[in-house]
C-alpha cells in the first residue's frame, strides 16, 4: 500500500452527489409511514420532515466551516480532535470508532434488504424475509467491488444514480399533485381534512421519529470524509452541502404532501417501508406502479450505499493514517496500481456483513435505523457546537472562508441532543414491539462507550511505553495541508519571500503524509506555531518542516 494520496477526483457535480445520493437513500422511501404511525397524523409528520430540512441546514453550515478549516479526508474526526483535543483527542477516537465499527456498517447492512424488499416487490413475491438479505448482500458486495476496482468509476456511478433518485422523487411529486387536481382517477382520501386531528403528545414518540427523519437527512456530511480529494473546497463545498440539503429538503417535504394525499392513513400505517411502492401502484397501474417504479427506488437505495461506502471507507484510511488503529501504518493508503483504498474496503465489507446476517428475521430495520442513529447525531452534535468552540479558541484561521450562523448551529445542536436524551424516556403507550423501547439507545451507547477500551490501549499506554506523540498530527495539519500555501505574507509575520518559498517546497513534500508527527512524546516537531498576539496559527519555518518525521505506529 501507498501512503495516503489526495488525488483530486471529486468537482462540483460529485461533490453534490455524495450528498444527495447519501440523504435520498432508504429514509424517505422506508421511514415515512413509521414516523406517521409514531406522531398520528400526516399534518405533524409534514411538520416534522420540515422541521428536519431547516435543523439539518444549521448543522450543514457548520460542517460546511469545518470542512474549510481541515481540508483533508477524515471529516468529523479531524473537527472533534482540534474542537476538543483533550484529553488525548478522546472525541475524536470514540467517533472513528463508532462510525468504523457500528454507524456506517449498520446503515449499510439496513439499506441492502430495503433494495432487495423493493425488487421482490415489484417480483410480486410478498414474503421477502431472507431474500431481501440475499440481494442486499450482492449489492453491498458489488458495491464494495467498483469502489476497489475504480474510483473514478464508483463517483460515476454515484452521479448517475442520483440523477435517478431525483427523477423518481420529482415523479412522485409530479404524480401527486396530478392527484389531488382529480385527473388520475383514484378513491380520494381525507388525510389532510382532517389536519392535527389524533397527533400524539408522547415525547418518546417524537424523539423515535424524528430519529427516523434525520436518518432521512443523514448524508450532507458525507462529503467530509473525502475533502483531501474535493477540488476547490473553498467554492465547492459550501454549494455541494447546502445546496444538497436545500434540494433534498423541499423534495421531501412534496413527496410526503403527495404520499398522503393518495394513499389512506390505514393503509400507509400498514405499508411500513414500502410506502412509496404502495402509491405508485395506486397511481400508476399495476405494471408502472408495482413494478417499474420500485426497481428505480431500490436503484435510488442502491446509490445510498454506494455513497456511504466510498465515504467510510476514507475515513478508516485516515484513522489508520493518524495511528488510530494498531498497525494501520501497514494496510492504510491506496494500492499503488488501483489508487483506492482496498484494505479499508474489505474491512468495512466484512463488518457490514455481520450487522446484514446477524440481527433475526422481523422489525430489524427499525432496530438499525435507531442503533446507529443514536451514536450519529450525539458526534454530529458535538462536531456542529465545535465550530462555535473554535470561534473561540481559533479566532485567526486564514482558511476559515466561510462562517456558519450560531443561532442555526444551536438549533441543530439542541435536537442532536433531544434524539440522543429521550429515547430513553418511556413512551406513554406499551410497545408491542419485539425489543424493549430502549433497546436501541443502549446498543449505541454502550458501543461508543466500549471504544474507551481500545483509545486507553492506543493513546495512553502505548505512548507511555514508547513514548510516542499519538496527537502530534493535530498539530501537523495546517502545515502539511497544501492549501496552507495560500497564507498572505502579513498572516506569515517575519517570513520573507524567500522562506515562503522554501517552505512551499517543503510542504509539497510532505502533502502526501497524512500522518505526520514529532519523534518522542515532547512532540518536538510540532508542525504549527501559535502566535501569543492574535492568538493565530503560522505556517513552521522552513527548517522546522524540513525535520518533520514519521512517528514509530505499531
Amino acid at each position: 500500500m501507498e501512503a495516503p494520496t489526495n488525488n483530486k477526483n471529486i468537482g462540483i457535480v460529485s461533490a453534490g452527489a455524495m450528498g444527495v445520493s447519501l440523504m435520498m437513500g432508504s429514509g424517505i422511501f422506508s421511514t415515512p409511514a413509521s414516523i406517521l404511525r409514531l406522531v398520528g397524523s400526516p399534518a405533524m409528520a409534514l411538520v416534522l420532515w420540515a422541521l428536519g430540512a431547516v435543523i439539518s441546514f444549521g448543522g450543514a453550515t457548520a460542517f460546511i466551516e469545518l470542512g474549510l478549516m481541515f481540508r483533508q479526508n477524515g471529516g468529523t474526526m479531524r473537527f472533534l480532535a482540534h474542537a476538543y483535543p483533550r484529553p488525548r483527542v478522546v472525541l475524536a477516537y470514540l467517533f472513528a470508532w463508532s462510525m468504523i465499527v457500528c454507524i456506517r456498517p449498520g446503515a449499510i447492512a439496513a439499506n441492502g434488504p430495503v433494495v432487495g424488499k423493493y425488487w421482490l416487490y415489484a417480483a410480486g413475491v410478498s414474503d421477502a424475509g431472507w431474500r431481501a438479505r440475499g440481494i442486499g448482500f450482492g449489492c453491498i458486495t458489488l458495491v464494495t467491488a467498483v469502489n476497489v476496482l475504480s474510483a473514478k468509476w464508483s463517483l460515476r456511478i454515484i452521479n448517475v444514480l442520483t440523477g435517478v433518485k431525483i427523477l423518481v422523487l420529482l415523479c412522485i411529486v409530479v404524480a401527486g399533485i396530478v392527484a389531488a387536481t382529480g385527473a388520475i382517477r383514484i378513491p380520494k382520501t381525507s388525510n389532510w381534512s382532517h389536519g392535527f386531528q389524533g397527533t400524539s403528545g408522547d415525547a418518546h414518540a417524537y424523539s423515535s421519529a424524528l430519529t427516523k427523519v434525520f436518518w432521512a437527512y443523514d448524508g450532507f456530511t458525507n462529503l467530509v470524509y473525502s475533502l483531501g480529494e474535493l477540488r476547490r473546497p473553498e467554492r465547492n463545498l459550501p454549494w455541494a452541502v447546502g445546496g444538497s440539503v436545500a434540494i433534498v429538503g423541499l423534495l421531501y417535504v412534496l413527496a410526503n404532501v403527495a404520499f398522503f394525499i393518495v394513499v389512506p392513513l390505514d393503509a400507509a400505517i400498514g405499508s411500513e417501508e414500502i410506502l412509496a411502492a404502495e402509491f405508485t401502484n395506486r397511481v400508476f397501474g399495476r405494471f408502472v406502479g408495482r413494478v417499474a417504479l420500485p426497481v428505480f427506488i431500490g436503484l435510488s437505495v442502491f446509490g445510498a450505499i454506494c455513497a456511504q461506502t466510498y465515504g467510510v471507507a476514507r475515513l478508516l484510511d485516515s484513522a489508520n493514517a493518524v495511528g488510530f488503529v494498531p498497525m494501520g501504518r501497514f494496510f492504510c493508503g491506496n494500492h499503488s496500481r488501483l489508487q483506492t483504498p482496498v484494505a479499508s474496503l474489505v474491512i468495512m465489507y466484512l463488518l457490514t456483513l455481520v450487522y446484514l446476517m446477524a440481527p433475526p428475521p422481523g422489525r430489524v430495520f427499525d432496530l438499525l435505523v435507531d442503533f446507529v442513529q443514536w451514536s450519529t447525531w450525539l458526534f454530529y452534535g458535538l462536531a456542529a457546537a465545535g465550530a462555535i468552540v473554535l470561534r473561540y479558541t481559533m479566532p485567526v484561521c486564514p482558511l476559515r472562508t466561510f462562517r456558519s450562523f450560531h443561532p442555526l448551529n444551536l438549533l441543530f445542536i439542541a435536537f442532536c441532543a433531544y434524539i440522543t436524551v429521550f429515547p430513553f424516556v418511556p413512551p406513554q403507550k406499551k410497545d408491542d414491539g419485539p425489543y424493549p423501547f430502549y433497546l436501541s439507545p443502549l446498543l449505541g451507547l454502550i458501543t461508543t462507550l466500549a471504544g474507551l477500551v481500545p483509545w486507553y490501549f492506543r493513546m495512553v499506554w502505548w505512548p507511555r511505553k514508547t513514548g510516542v506523540d499519538m496527537t502530534a498530527w493535530t498539530r501537523l495539519d495546517h502545515a502539511v495541508s497544501a492549501p496552507a500555501i495560500r497564507y498572505s505574507l502579513d498572516q506569515l509575520g517575519e517570513e520573507t519571500d524567500q522562506q515562503l518559498a522554501g517552505t512551499q517546497n517543503a510542504i509539497d513534500k510532505h502533502e502526501k503524509m497524512d500522518m505526520v508527527g514529532g519523534n518522542g512524546s515532547n512532540g518536538s516537531a510540532s508542525g504549527s506555531t501559535r502566535n501569543s498576539r492574535n492568538n493565530s496559527y503560522e505556517l513552521p519555518p522552513l527548517e522546522r518542516c524540513q525535520s518533520i518525521q514519521l512517528p514509530t505506529y505499531m
